[in-house]
């Protein structure tokens, strides 16, 4: 699986920069760190510590949970101090999934996924969807209303990406340094 990423050199000088084997996934050599209170899931058995999971669709209540479902988990995890900038990064992702990669409501009942890890020394959250199609970063006029998410995910996280996609969709993924976890 290729992996496409946007680091903060590479951001600062607009060269792309091919990543070490080592950073091309930012979950491959992950060291797992507890929670500060038992994780959601883990009662369910569709979590483990430190991972939580939800489905989405396009309805606006869903999209309310998962902001929800991201503040509880954050600051579950003890990591109140990025609350804020994960739920922002989150709201973001999930959102791009809802506008470039779901049917529209009522058409389908097609859900995505939004996952959060806290690893040593970050939280990675991911969002799977149905679409084939790469994310693309947008530079829009000043005066545009819509077209900023991916510029406001690069300056809240250390790292972003995606997975090569396929027929079945792909993942974007962001990293969110949280030094002292």
């Amino acid at each position: 699986m290729t992996t496409h990423a946007a680091t903060a050199l590479s951001r600062a000088t607009g060269v792309q920069i091919p990543l070490s084997p080592a950073d091309r996934n930012p979950l491959e050599h992950a060291t797992l760190a507890p929670p500060a209170v038992p994780d959601w899931g883990l009662a369910l058995g569709i979590s483990a510590a430190g991972f939580a999971a939800r489905a989405f669709t396009c309805e606006a209540s869903s999209l309310e949970n998962i902001r929800r479902f991201v503040r509880d988990t954050i600051s579950d995890w003890g990591l109140a101090l990025f609350v804020d900038d994960m739920t922002t990064v989150a709201g973001e992702l999930t959102a791009n999934a809802v506008r470039h990669a779901l049917p529209a409501c009522g058409e389908a009942d097609t859900k995505a996924w939004l996952g959060m890890v806290r690893t040593g020394g970050a939280v990675v959250c991911a969002v799977v969807d149905p679409s084939p199609a790469p994310p693309s970063r947008q530079y829009p006029d000043h005066l545009a209303e819509t077209g900023r998410g991916l510029l406001i995910v690069d300056a809240l996280t250390s790292q972003w990406g995606y997975s090569e996609p396929d027929p079945s969709g792909k993942t974007v993924w962001a990293r969110i340094a949280v030094p002292g976890s």
